[in-house]
This record gives structure tokens, C-alpha cells and sequence, in this order.
């Protein structure tokens, strides 16, 4: 098994960046885009996730890195962050957001100050979720499954036989997770695995599972969602993520995360990829704009004015029109 350690939603081989997948045998058709960069910091900054609560947003990367706005994404500010750990994911619900990051950091944000929460955990957590009653999970390396029913104060671990699930006895890392409203709660990761809670994390089902990894899954309110992942790999749902067909974008890029926006749709970024479709992923464009086939833009954020927006490499946040 390839050992994948992520950042946020970055992937890196530990022997070194991912940035060597390319994009052969694709058979995209090209589109352009205009790519406005709203802030760039230096070449060793890096920002792994980006959230928006309609027209507030956050950032978050090495460092403890924060930058935020409050116009939509216009203008961007430094943050306050109480931590050195590397922020790489984020949630930021109204009422509960929360931000998680290396050495199992959590910090949660009540009365517009962060404060870390204990974890119980040194695990690299990569991606958390809350709901607006403030059921939240976070997940990461080697496994790592969290859960929270009070907003992320405090945590439980969930443990799982992975032995029993996929046959093999090395524990997979988990990249993403999404808990919707209704409590049903979604993860995915390494084994190409998928796999749904109904109940809140009381009970599991195995609703995907193959050879490569999953990096990121976005499941919205009418029941369709996408799960992307290593080699091009990229699977559609109709009914809530209780099952899933694979499809194909026509490249063997590794693909980061995916974002469906207020107009329907559908962007995925990867390493030096962007690519749109508007027909529900039955084709798909290659965007070529700023430095997307040259660099890494790890996370998509959806602002309440509908505006997408990218962050990644050097520090960098970014508007595609």
C-alpha cells in the first residue's frame, strides 16, 4: 500500500510531494477561466482548506495559519490562531466552527476567540465536519475517527475493526468527512473507502471500497455528490451516499477535493489540474488559467455570493470566475 500522508487535503508520498502525477491519456476538452488572486503569501506558505458561512470565510495552513474575510472573499485578513500545529481542515458552521490540524489539534471558536479542545489524540486529523445541533467528526491518520455531540468541547474516539472491514491489517488513513444535518455522518479515505453512518456514528456500512484512495467527498442537500481521489479516480451518488458509480474525468491526475457551486457546477482541483462540468459529471473541462498546470490548489471554497475560490500552494487564495 502506498503510505499517503495529507495536509489538509494536499497528499504527499512520504518520500516526497505528489507533484510528479501528470495527466496522461486525457481526454478533456479545454476552457478557460479568469483567475484573480485575492492573497499570495511566500514560497514556503501553504493554505490546506478554505470554508465560507455565506459571506465569512477562513483559510487555514501551515503554522497555524488563519486568514479570514468578511466581504465574500474580496479582502482577506490574519487571523488569530493559538497555535503552531499546521491547521488542515476546517468547518465553519455558524455556531460551531471548528479547526483541526497536526499532533491531533482541535481548536473550536466561541465568542469569536479560538480555544483548543483535548482531542485524546496525536493523530494527524485532516478533515472535520459539524452539524448545526453540533454532532461534529473529525478524522486522520492510521484510522483516526472522532466524534463530538457538543459542538467539538469534547471527544470520543470510535474505533473500528479494519482488519475485519477491509482485510488487511494496516489501518487506513481517513481524508474526509461530512456529517449533514440530519445526522447522517460520511467518511472516506484510503481502500477507496467509503462508508456511511446513519445514526450519527452508532452503526456503519461499507458503501465503497477498491484499490485506490479517496481524498474527498462532497454529498449535497438533493441527494447527488462526488468522491475524487488518486489516479483521475472519481465516483458519482444520486441518493445521499448510500451508493455510489465510478465514472471517469479522463486524466490520471491525483484529484484534491470537489466543490459543487450555486449554479450547479461541478469543480474538482488536483496536482496542476482544475477541471468544471456542467452536465452533472458526464463530461468534464480542463481549466487553464493562472498557475494551475504548474502548481497545487488543495481545497475549494464556496462563498455565500457564489463566488468559488481556491487556496494551495505559497500561500495562496484565489477567485475563479
Amino acid at each position: 500500500m502506498m503510505q499517503l500522508v495529507k495536509t489538509g487535503r494536499f497528499v504527499a508520498v512520504v518520500a516526497g510531494l505528489l507533484v510528479a502525477a501528470g495527466s496522461a491519456g486525457k481526454a478533456l476538452a479545454a476552457g478557460e477561466a479568469e483567475f484573480d488572486v485575492r492573497y499570495k503569501g511566500i514560497a514556503h506558505d501553504a493554505l490546506y482548506d478554505i470554508c465560507f458561512n455565506q459571506n465569512a470565510g477562513i483559510a487555514v495552513g501551515v503554522a497555524g495559519t488563519m486568514f479570514e474575510t468578511d466581504d465574500g472573499g474580496k479582502d482577506w485578513h490574519p487571523g488569530t490562531s493559538v497555535t503552531q500545529s499546521a491547521l488542515l481542515g476546517i468547518d465553519c458552521n455558524a455556531s460551531w466552527p471548528i479547526a483541526v490540524g497536526q499532533s491531533g489539534t482541535i481548536l473550536i471558536r466561541r465568542d469569536g476567540n479560538w480555544q483548543a479542545a483535548k482531542s485524546g489524540t496525536d493523530a494527524r486529523l485532516l478533515s472535520v465536519s459539524v452539524n448545526d445541533a453540533g454532532l461534529a467528526f473529525a478524522v486522520g491518520g492510521f484510522g483516526t475517527v472522532l466524534r463530538s455531540a457538543d459542538g467539538g468541547q469534547s471527544w470520543e474516539p470510535i474505533a473500528f475493526d479494519w482488519e475485519a472491514l477491509l482485510g488487511d491489517i494496516l489501518e487506513p488513513h481517513i481524508y474526509d468527512v461530512e456529517v449533514s444535518e440530519a445526522g447522517v455522518v460520511t467518511i472516506a479515505g484510503e481502500f477507496e473507502l467509503l462508508m456511511r453512518s446513519p445514526d450519527g456514528g452508532e452503526t456503519w456500512e461499507i458503501t465503497h471500497k477498491g484499490d485506490s484512495s479517496i481524498f474527498a467527498i462532497e454529498l449535497n442537500d438533493d441527494g447527488n455528490g462526488y468522491a475524487v481521489g488518486q489516479e483521475g479516480k472519481i465516483l458519482r451518488t444520486s441518493d445521499g451516499g448510500s451508493t455510489w458509480e465510478v465514472g471517469s474525468v479522463g486524466t490520471n491526475a491525483n484529484l484534491l477535493d470537489v466543490l459543487t457551486d450555486r449554479d450547479g457546477t461541478v469543480h474538482v482541483t488536483g496536482i496542476r489540474m482544475l477541471l468544471r462540468s456542467a452536465d452533472g459529471g458526464k463530461s468534464w473541462t480542463e481549466i487553464d488559467a493562472g498557475d494551475i498546470t504548474s502548481r497545487w490548489y488543495q481545497s475549494l471554497g464556496n462563498s455565500g455570493a457564489g463566488n468559488v475560490f481556491l487556496v494551495g500552494h505559497s500561500g495562496r487564495i484565489v477567485q475563479i470566475k
